[in-house]
């Protein structure tokens, strides 16, 4: 092997590297954590280089670029100064700081999440460490393909692992990088490229890097403790965040909860979001005074009439850790009790309570009214803003036609604000509308702004997030005040059903629709999901293929619900990934009969040729 050329496999590696860094753009907004990783990478690679022509041996070359990494990346994110002062513990701390807010933002913010020059930091260092391991290997191993492994996992693990899917132009490129490091590694061991041969692996890298993107399964994230926390972290869209977690595999228990009175099916609430004039549903936040010192917020709208009672829940958290920022709870609240030392402030409009400190939570008692809403009385309400709320009513400027005129196509012949949102809800939960919790994701829809509802009237594949913002959105267009609720729907009976577990399965978002007299009511427009309520009755069946009769022909779906393949199309993918993983075996079984046949495998100089 030549020494001098091996600089040419270094440079070629790390190329193919950041072209498959690429794969993170639909993950991370702007460019700056590219910019930064391509800084280190070249500074790692170049001090790799260096050292390798000084004689160094592998595991030395290694250790000196990784001790380039501290002070490259101390240099970019805390400037000049920091690096002189290295040894200072000031300056370690900073940095460790630094790192851990882009591990936080890692764990709380939403996909695409924002370019943060804490974030690329870690990117960065990231993407230096495995720079150097794919050097290490191509180069100081001498096992260039083992090394292109890699870099094909860089390219292809975040759009599986996030949802975005993978850009095919750039698995292209990390497949032609991937056989201009093999030629370069041949040139350096004295070896000139064989164009037949490069143009066959490079055939062979490009089928096999699209059978692995399609066929390799989507890792799944652990859900973390206290699965309510990450829903609501800074800059993060709760609704999908809540995407996320619904689409996490493993289940984890919440909590439990005992409630008096005949009905058990509780909705304990989370958050409420009624910010929507940039195009993104925001939650409330915490305006209120301090659980500690105040009674809970009058419910808007709630007149004496409405109320029929009270009913007191019991809930136990499932760990000390599971109630993170926000409080579960029934709704309206009339009295909590029971939290100890946490300490949490009210949000006034929403009647929730969002931590403000304290220690973790245990068992609390809550005391809420029973409202009693009825047919007749929610059809003789009116739906005038609550006071002091015109944030109920506001939209953005522009909205897609087709949110609107579905609207009014569907309570064309509801002659109540009450009618209408009923129609709403059925016609929601009703076919051809489906529940899907990855087609969304796949077909990038996956959220609550006005572009994701008009494709999802057009897909009718979605879940909880897509079925609450549409009907939120559509209420406000026929002049409804609305709002989104995202909290738990009522879990499993325990034993004799006086006891419901919660799990994270349970996750869910809904539309709430404001009444005067009766206040802010429940609807529940996801199909097959949480409890229809008695006073909004789902449609006969024949009232349900009348509906659907006389569905707009603009409704119609443009694809299928994301649904898992039966056994013979499971069958067919499979068969036809073996026959394409068979190819190089077969190519390569000819090639060896040929040169048997011509006498090339006999005695030992033979079958070493033929081993080689």
């Amino acid at each position: 092997m030549r020494a001098d050329r091996a600089g040419a496999v270094t440079a070629a590696s790390g190329a193919a590297l950041m072209l498959a860094m690429l794969s993170f753009a639909p993950v991370v907004q702007g460019s700056l954590w590219w910019w930064r990783s391509l800084l280190l990478v070249v500074v790692v690679l170049a001090v790799a280089a260096l050292a390798r022509r000084a004689g160094l041996t592998t595991a030395a070359v290694a250790m000196l670029a990784t001790a380039a990494v501290l002070p490259v990346a101390t240099l970019l994110t805390l400037g000049p100064a920091t690096v002189l002062d290295l040894g200072a513990r000031g300056s370690a701390s900073a940095l460790l700081d630094v790192s851990a807010q882009g591990f936080r933002q890692i764990a709380l913010d939403s996909v695409p999440a924002q370019g943060t020059p804490e974030l690329a930091l870690v990117m960065g260092v990231g993407a230096a460490l495995v720079a150097i391991v794919v050097d290490a290997v191509a180069v100081g191993l001498g096992a260039p393909i083992a090394g292109m492994l890699v870099v094909l996992a860089v390219a292809i693990v975040p759009g599986k692992a996030f949802a975005t899917g993978t850009n095919g132009w750039v698995l292209l490129a990390v497949a032609a990088s991937a056989l201009l490091v093999v030629a370069a590694d041949r040139r350096r061991r004295g070896a000139p490229p064989r164009i037949r041969g490069l143009a066959a692996g490079g055939a062979i890298a490009v089928v096999l890097t699209l059978v692995a993107q399609v066929v390799l399964p989507a890792p799944q994230a652990s859900i973390a403790a206290g699965p309510a926390a990450p829903l609501f972290g800074t800059n993060v869209d709760p609704l999908v965040r809540l995407g996320e977690n619904l689409r996490r595999g493993a289940t984890t228990d919440v909590l439990t909860y005992r409630t008096s009175g005949p009905d058990k099916d509780v909705y304990l609430r989370l958050a409420v979001l009624e910010d929507f004039s940039g195009d993104v549903w925001q939650p409330n936040p915490a305006d209120g005074r301090p659980l500690r010192s105040s009674e809970p917020p009058d419910p808007a709208g709630l007149s004496a009439n409405a109320y029929a009672g009270t009913r007191t829940t019991v809930i136990t958290p499932a760990t000390a850790e599971a109630v993170g920022e926000r409080l579960p709870l029934p709704y309206p609240a009339t009295a909590v009790s029971g939290l100890g030392g946490a300490d949490f402030r009210w949000e006034d409009r929403g009647l929730t309570l969002i931590r403000n400190g304290g220690d973790r939570v245990g068992p609390y008692t809550v005391e809420s009214a029973v409202v009693d809403a009825t047919p007749e009385e929610l059809r003789r309400s009116s739906t005038t803003a609550p006071a002091g709320d015109q944030q109920s009513t506001a939209l953005p400027a522009r909205v897609p036609a087709i949110i609107t005129s579905t609207a009014r196509a569907w309570t064309a012949d509801a002659g109540t604000a009450y009618d209408q949102a009923l129609a709403i809800q059925n016609r929601l939960r009703s076919a051809p509308f489906a529940y899907d919790e990855t087609t969304p994701a796949e077909r990038g829809y996956d959220g609550d702004g006005l572009g994701v509802i008009a494709t999802f009237l057009r897909v009718k594949a979605g879940y909880c997030i897509h079925y609450a913002s549409t009907m939120a959105v559509m209420a406000r267009v026929l002049g409804i005040p609305s709002r989104i609720v995202v909290g738990y729907q009522p879990g499993d009976a325990e034993g004799s059903g006086a006891s419901r577990t919660v799990t994270t399965d349970d996750l869910h978002a809904w539309p709430e629709l404001y009444f005067d007299g009766v206040g802010w009511v429940r609807f529940e427009p996801t199909p097959g999901q949480g409890a229809v309520p008695a006073y909004a009755p789902p449609p006969t069946a024949s009232a349900s293929a009348e509906a659907s009769a006389s569905a707009p022909v603009q409704e119609q779906p443009t694809t299928a619900p994301s649904t898992a393949a039966g056994p013979a199309s499971g069958g067919g993918v499979a068969l036809a990934v073996v026959a394409v993983l068979s190819v190089p075996a077969l190519l390569r079984l000819r090639r060896r009969r040929r040169r048997l046949a011509a006498g090339t495998g006999g005695g030992a100089t033979g079958g070493w040729r033929e081993l080689i």
